[in-house]
């Protein structure tokens, strides 16, 4: 540094200034190679993610064969399932964001309180397709589920019947 104090000031100023724009080559260089290396990790992780909750889709869509004849898919067996969803759990504590599994919790919750499990499927359903970098912002209340269903007003109808039961208690009770 002693070279700098007495070096001509121009000089001087071409030194720091040089010395500045290698500082930030070099930070620029080591952000992009973190950058790069992130990304590469969220691409492996997002495959990953993908096969697990494709594996999902394919058991849901089996389980919604039982009910429709015109379906050929073959039914899972109570056996089956209960050992896919142990798996299931398994893998969604180490690739699941939180948002998955809070769904899946609220998906079993609402499954053993025999309630509506399709509203708890279809909430599950986006919060898989918003760990793997999907939107859900077009998408209507209840429309993944509706896809499954031969009569996709079903939900509907089952929705504005509770929300007028509820209605119906609440007035009743006062």
């Amino acid at each position: 540094m002693k070279f700098l104090a007495n070096a001509n000031p121009s000089v001087s100023a071409a030194v720091v200034g040089a010395m500045a724009t290698v500082l930030v080559g070099v930070g620029g260089a080591l952000y992009t190679q973190a950058q790069i290396k992130r990304r590469e990790i969220e691409d492996a992780h997002r495959s990953r993610k993908v096969e697990i909750y494709k594996g999902f889709l394919d058991v849901v869509a089996k389980v919604m064969a039982r009910t429709n004849e015109k379906v050929s898919l073959e039914p899972i067996s109570d056996q089956a399932l209960v050992d896919f969803l142990v798996e299931f759990k398994t893998n969604i504590i180490l690739w699941a964001s939180p948002k998955v599994i809070n769904a899946q919790l609220n998906f079993e919750k609402v499954s053993s309180s025999g309630g509506n499990s399709l509203i708890a499927v279809d909430q599950l359903y986006k919060a898989i397709r918003e760990d793997i970098g999907l939107s859900n912002r077009s998408l209507d209340k209840h429309q993944l589920i509706k896809m499954y269903l031969s009569d996709p007003d079903e939900m509907d109808r089952a929705s504005a019947s509770n929300s007028s039961l509820q209605r119906t208690s609440l007035t009743s009770h006062r």
